[in-house]
């Protein structure tokens, strides 16, 4: 929260949310608020128990008064100059709803380690960055750097928030906004993200019962609603094949069955996908050496 208050982009509001937290959040909220004399100015949302964290979001969404949006976690840190680059570049473009930019990968004692896009030592970004029409590379690949997007708030609520069915939003929410619009792009490095053993994205492949993979195959099926055309229907697959194998190997047997099928009724076919169907039928597990190999 600190991080946010830092910003050389003064003309903000900031909503602080609480989702159930059990370690003392709310209390630790409300000592923040109080200590910078914040009361009129900062609004929260404080849940006694946690739900759905897209429900949560969009209840504070509808609070929104701004031109833009964040949606920062409470695990990564805002760089100072992070708003005003963003809302420069987006602005700039009308075409575009999102901007993003790079970060630095940070430990859990908040040791740099490395930074999202590869940079080299002049600290220009090396390869690719996501800019203008980037729906097809979204279907394949993670390529945006999530905690760094600002959003255009207009865009974002016409477009609903986020979609309560899920667990997570940002696959969904960057598909469907790409899907219409184009993605915008800073080079600077805005955001402190976090890295650590007990973070969200971190639960994708939990053993036997990850609660995200459910959500990722929702949106996989509603993005085949959304493509057009046979690469992106082949972007598709290669998706759905990708999430299958990870589902298979992490014990998600159900889930990796819903992705052989979507990729199945777009046309997957060849030998990998005969042996990713024989594997999800067979009672093969490996997830004791895929937790493994994750771990190096």
């Amino acid at each position: 929260m600190d991080s946010v208050l830092h910003q050389d982009y003064s003309d903000y509001e900031l909503i602080i949310i609480d989702n159930g937290s059990e370690d003392g959040g709310a209390e630790k909220i409300q000592d923040w608020v109080w200590v910078n004399d914040l009361q009129n100015q900062v609004k929260t949302v404080l849940y006694p128990k946690a739900i759905n964290y897209c429900a949560a979001f969009n209840e504070a969404l509808r609070k929104t008064q701004g031109a833009y949006i964040i949606d920062l976690s409470g695990d990564d840190l805002l760089l100072p100059g992070h708003l005003s680059q963003s809302v420069e570049t987006l602005s700039s473009q009308p075409r575009a709803a999102v901007c993003s930019s790079n970060a630095y990968l940070i430990s859990e004692t908040n040791e740099i380690k490395s930074t999202f896009f590869p940079v080299d030592r002049e600290g220009d970004i090396l390869g690719r960055v996501p800019e203008g029409n980037i729906y097809l590379e979204v279907i394949r690949r993670y390529i945006v750097c999530t905690p760094t997007m600002v959003f255009d708030a207009e865009v974002l609520k016409q477009h609903g928030g986020y979609d309560e069915k899920l667990v997570y939003e940002d696959f969904d929410i960057i598909s469907q906004l790409a899907r219409k619009y184009h993605f915008a792009f800073s080079p600077h490095i805005g955001i402190k993200k976090r890295i650590h053993r007990h973070s969200y994205s971190r639960q994708q492949y939990q053993r036997y019962q990850s609660k995200m993979l459910p959500s990722t195959l929702m949106v996989c099926k509603k993005i085949a609603v959304m493509n057009k055309s046979k690469k992106e229907r082949k972007a598709l697959i290669y998706r759905c094949m990708h999430e299958a194998k990870h589902a298979l190997a992490s014990g998600n047997r159900d889930s990796g069955l819903g992705f052989l099928k979507v990729a199945e009724a777009l046309g997957a076919h060849g030998f990998v996908f005969r042996l990713f169907q024989f594997w999800s039928h067979s009672k093969v597990d490996v997830s004791w050496l895929y937790q493994i190999l994750k771990r190096h």
